[in-house]
């Protein structure tokens, strides 16, 4: 998918094609639905929170908006409050789906991360029938591995280097997995 248009302008144009046919999912706490337009600017303002630009390193929508990606905006008392988005891979050799989230800092410790994730990953196994999903946070990244954790990933092991912080200097991330029968529901 593509992302805005030069300058992340409000109003901008979000190629919705992968996203054709995605569900409105409910969780406990949390709508997950497609994203819109209209959401981007709040998404956008999130990613621009310190605790969100420390991990992310995007201030802008279209490096979070990948081709291929399914996007969902994360809804919390009918407010955006994150992002949560899957990708599939589809040979049937080494089928699973990754997924990668952020909820805005008002929200954490409320469960709204935990609620989206298990929602989309019960969405991922259930109707999509894949049987093992992915999720690759900073190393240093404590509270989100404790997240992930909590519903039942483990840790399969550092990439070394993996992807470059903001400073420019290459920090390393920790590939998790999740079978379908470790999900903590």
């Amino acid at each position: 998918m593509t992302g805005p248009e030069a300058g992340g302008t409000p109003g901008a144009r979000v190629d919705r094609d992968s996203c054709r046919g995605a569900p409105i999912l409910r969780g406990t706490q949390v709508v997950l639905r497609p994203v819109v337009d209209t959401d981007i600017p709040a998404l956008e303002a999130i990613l621009r929170e310190p605790e969100m630009s420390h991990w992310w390193m995007r201030d802008t929508w279209d490096r979070v908006d990948e081709e291929g990606s399914v996007v969902f905006s994360i809804l919390a008392d009918g407010a955006v409050v994150g992002c949560i988005e899957y990708a599939e891979e589809s040979d049937p050799d080494y089928r699973h789906a990754g997924v990668d989230l952020f909820v805005s800092t008002n929200a954490q410790g409320r469960g709204v991360g935990t609620d989206a994730l298990r929602t989309l990953i019960a969405y991922l196994l259930d109707d999509l029938g894949h049987h093992r999903v992915i999720i690759d946070p900073a190393v240093k990244n404590e509270r989100a591995i404790h997240v992930y954790e909590k519903l039942g990933f483990r840790r399969v092991g550092v990439m070394r280097r993996y992807e470059r912080a903001a400073d420019g200097v290459w920090r390393d991330g920790l590939l998790m997995e999740l079978l379908a029968e470790e999900l903590r529901r």
